[in-house]
């Protein structure tokens, strides 16, 4: 872990990720337009979503075998280095398969039997995965209905649910037409309601494992509180992801500091730090962030580890103010009042004076270099 960035991924607004299977955007145009209808455009009155194209081939993450008991598991760092990243990009909440099969097609049975056929393989890519699976049926005919359509329109969708094992409800059907921006948004919140079916089962999925650990279990503990924490953040429940983020905080404060850990302690602090700042500010409470912040700055200045660590420790401290100052900076911009005494320019300042302490740090540890600078 290097401690004297914030990676992208923590930063990033978590949103939940649909994939979208079926779609030929290069070479059919009425795929590519719904595609751009999902993807394009995304401005904030739009819901919280973000889209992904899941490719025929597509390698979804291999689910690992869940441990039966931890008492003899070592964990070889607290966080994992890629599991945010997976559920913000790769692992999908629902993954939505689209056909071009009219309900009115006479030739019905054999294209229930492709969707089937579709389903299946989702399924076994997924190995076992709780993600949803959906499907939506476009439809592109103009010409009239004829009495009875309707009926013979639910019995086909109630079919081809029970043939592809899914609820009659994960079924939807799409009319491709000059109101296609309404049927999408409407879809839209469809997939966020099945996406928060997902997130709410892989919370109660992790505090099942969390509730396996003893007092003994810190590390892990952490590990599980800061998954609780990312999730409800998935869910946009602001107020239990603080809650899961602090209690990790609060954890990793009982674990000793020595000089073989110092770096992946302030690291991951750095990172609930973060995440609680960003709540609090997002909650509207910037006193509490503020508070909380000092308190963080002042459990961790003096941990500066080894001296060879030092400019390390320096950088870490940048990262610190100046990601603080970000998301003053951002709340000030949502409507928040700065006052004199409290303004992102603070946060800015000490940033750049860390910096300053970094370079000298960094040229004490290496004089050779100091020399060769001013010849």
């Amino acid at each position: 872990m290097d401690c004297s960035v914030l990676p992208p991924e923590l930063t990033a607004t978590p949103q939940p990720l649909v994939g979208i299977y079926g779609l030929d955007t290069a070479k059919n145009t009425v795929h590519k337009s719904i595609w751009d209808a999902f993807n394009s455009n995304r401005k904030n009155d739009r819901l919280q979503l973000q889209f992904k194209l899941i490719p025929a081939n597509y390698d979804f993450p291999v689910s690992k075998p869940k441990r039966q008991s931890y008492e003899w598991y070592h964990p070889k760092g607290i966080l994992k280095r890629n599991w945010i990243l997976k559920h913000l990009h790769i692992l999908p909440a629902v993954v939505v398969t689209f056909h071009s099969i009219e309900l009115s097609d006479p030739g019905w049975s054999e294209k229930q039997l492709q969707c089937t056929s579709a389903i299946q393989s989702l399924r076994n890519s997924l190995q076992g995965r709780l993600t949803r699976l959906a499907i939506v049926l476009i439809q592109t005919g103009s010409g009239s209905r004829a009495a009875g359509d309707e009926l013979v329109s639910s019995e086909r969708i109630s079919n081809l649910a029970a043939a592809c094992d899914v609820s009659p409800k994960m079924i939807f059907v799409l009319n491709h037409s000059d109101h296609l921006m309404g049927h999408i948004l409407r879809l839209e919140s469809a997939f966020l309601d099945v996406a928060q079916s997902y997130y709410t089962q892989i919370i109660k999925q992790i505090k099942m494992h969390r509730d396996q650990l003893s007092a003994t279990h810190q590390v892990l503990k952490i590990r599980h509180q800061f998954k609780l924490g990312f999730m409800s953040e998935m869910l946009h429940d602001f107020t239990t992801a603080l809650k899961y983020y602090t209690q990790a905080y609060v954890t990793l404060e009982d674990i000793r500091v020595v000089d073989t850990n110092c770096t992946e302690i302030k690291t991951v602090a750095g990172f609930l730090n973060y995440k609680r700042s960003r709540l609090m500010f997002k909650m509207n409470v910037p006193r509490d962030a503020i508070t909380q912040f000092n308190s963080h700055i002042e459990l961790y200045k003096g941990k500066t580890g080894s001296r060879e660590l030092l400019f390390e420790h320096y950088g870490w401290l940048c990262v610190q103010y100046s990601s603080f100052g970000d998301l003053f900076c951002d709340a000030i911009k949502g409507g928040l009042p700065a006052l004199q005494t409290q303004h992102p320019g603070i946060y800015y300042y000490r940033a750049a004076e860390f910096t300053a302490k970094r370079k000298e740090a960094c040229n004490m540890l290496n004089p050779m270099a100091l020399l060769s600078h001013h010849q």
